[in-house]
């Protein structure tokens, strides 16, 4: 490869790891939701990707943070940072800034706990019939949920798994409380999963250094409770449910809730990415690669044009291989034949391999699906046709 050429390559493979250099301008929509069920106020953000408006159409998955008035804004970026460089899909981010974390967040009372507890389901009612339905109604949300808790949050995120296995696809849970109620979570957790044939969820889980024992702690249940469903996942399978569970020995507990959330994302949409060895080999292999990764999310995920459409940058440029390149453009095409942006890349294809009649029908047939209001987009098109 030659000096430009290698420089142009550079170019575009960082375009591709990374969207933006800045953070995205995330819009910060406030509410607070008078519940019936709980008989008091509850506050939430909701955090909305810069493009949000931009498809009316557009379904976006949804983050839901306990302790939100703690974690709001560094949940928030993260997540933020994961969409910005192409990691993950673009997510609604809603963070609950629950005012009595130990009455909500506990399935059921401790022996030596001297203040309320014990109402998680009253909280999950609050959940599933108040703050979803406010946020689905509201905002252009999908079905595909996650939620996240630290400590006695995370306690509560891995109660809900089996208290309402349907409410929610994904459960981060750092630094889980699960010593609480003498482990009655983890009996029923277990009992549960053990009961299911299949399960079509994901659940990630970690522990920092509670696994040192605490005077605080004889025994440190807290670390022993972890362990032991740690050890039902390692020795039980249950078709569809993805695990990660780990243990960093030297981690504070304050500490797991940002190396988990990092390490949950990654972990989550392991395949979210199209590889290059995908990209070499042709609309068949990312084909394969999509269907891998609808099974790893529990839901058909199309092969999305932005990287089909580098893909066959990255072929024509990277590798020298027009041919193989001008087959991904058309295959682009053939997933999207109704969008402008794909047809317009298809005719710039054929023009660089010098076939101006198949560039102008498709330059031609984009200009005609061009949205009313995409202006650049439409200037760039005419632009395009009149060179040729």
């Amino acid at each position: 490869m030659n000096l430009l050429g290698n420089f142009s390559f550079c170019l575009l493979l960082l375009f591709y790891c990374s969207s933006s250099i800045l953070a995205q301008e995330l819009t910060l929509e406030e509410h607070v939701l008078n519940s019936k069920i709980l008989n008091e106020e509850q506050k939430i953000s909701v955090y909305l990707p810069e493009e949000y408006k931009k498809d009316s159409n557009h379904r976006y998955p949804v983050l839901y943070a306990l302790d939100g008035k703690y974690y709001k804004k560094t949940v928030s970026a993260v997540i933020a940072h994961f969409y910005s460089e192409w990691l993950i899909p673009e997510t609604i981010v809603v963070t609950i800034d629950n005012e009595n974390r130990i009455r909500d967040y506990t399935p059921s009372p401790h022996p030596t706990a001297d203040v309320p507890s014990g109402k998680a389901d009253a909280f999950l009612d609050y959940m599933e019939k108040e703050l979803i339905p406010f946020v689905d109604s509201n905002y252009q949300t999908s079905e595909f949920r996650i939620l996240e808790g630290h400590s006695l949050g995370g306690l509560f995120s891995l109660y809900t798994v089996q208290a309402r296995p349907e409410l929610f696809t994904a459960h981060y849970a750092f630094s889980p409380s699960l010593h609480w109620g003498d482990n009655k979570t983890v009996e029923k957790i277990i009992e549960y999963l053990a009961s299911r044939k299949s399960l079509e969820q994901f659940i990630y889980m970690n522990l920092g250094d509670e696994i040192v024992e605490s005077e605080y702690e004889p025994g440190n249940t807290m670390a022993s409770s972890f362990l032991k469903l740690q050890t039902f996942f390692k020795e039980n399978s249950v078709s569809g449910l993805r695990v990660k569970s780990e243990v960093f020995a030297t981690l504070p507990h304050v500490a797991t809730n940002m190396t988990g959330l990092v390490n949950a994302t990654n972990e989550l949409y392991r395949n979210w990415v199209l590889p290059f060895k995908a990209m070499e080999k042709g609309p068949e292999a990312i084909s394969e690669h999509y269907e891998k990764l609808s099974a790893d999310l529990y839901y058909e995920i199309k092969p999305r044009m932005g990287p089909i459409n580098f893909a066959a940058d990255y072929v024509t440029n990277g590798i020298h291989s027009p041919r193989k390149g001008m087959k991904l453009l058309e295959y682009n095409a053939e997933l999207y034949p109704d969008s402008a942006w794909v047809n317009f890349n298809l005719a710039k294809g054929h023009k660089q391999r010098e076939d101006l009649v198949l560039a102008k029908k498709y330059g031609t047939k984009a200009l005609k699906l061009i949205a009313q209001d995409d202006e650049e987009l439409k200037s760039s098109i005419v632009n395009f046709l009149e060179t040729l």
